[in-house]
């Protein structure tokens, strides 16, 4: 059974990695209802990030989305980072990281709230100064 719900979160993290929200914000909730040790789960979401980050780089490459001469600016910090956070998470206990991965997704979920309304809200004013424009040209 856990085999199967293995494959089964790993194709919802796929699917949702797919659409560039990250698949980790996925598996990783997921995987803790598993009982598996969260450092056993971040080094999962590290390694699955590889063949799903290959395939959108190559999506994004064949629609000529991608700036080369920009790629080092950012691979090269990620990679330092990636490497210091296994570091760090390493030597941090299993509840730490837990908790910490937690109050990330909760910052993520409330920051995408606040956009999301702020965006609302310019809708809706541009739409109203548009429709009082209309009314003012008759």
């Amino acid at each position: 059974m856990q085999v199967f719900l293995l494959i089964l979160f790993g194709f919802l993290s796929g699917i949702v990695g797919g659409m560039g929200m990250g698949g980790g914000t996925v598996l990783v909730p997921l995987l803790s209802f598993l009982d598996i040790p969260q450092k056993t789960i971040q080094a999962i979401n590290l390694v699955s990030f590889v063949p799903m980050c290959c395939v959108a780089l190559g999506f994004h490459a064949k629609n000529k989305l991608l700036k080369p001469q920009n790629v080092w600016w950012i691979v090269l910090p990620a990679i330092a980072l990636a490497v210091a956070g296994a570091l760090v998470a390493d030597m941090a206990q299993n509840d730490v990281l837990r908790y910490c991965f937690a109050a990330f997704l909760l910052a993520v979920g409330i920051w995408q709230l606040i956009v999301a309304v702020r965006f609302a809200v310019r809708q809706h004013r541009q739409k109203r100064n548009s429709s009082q424009s209309t009314r003012n040209a008759l």
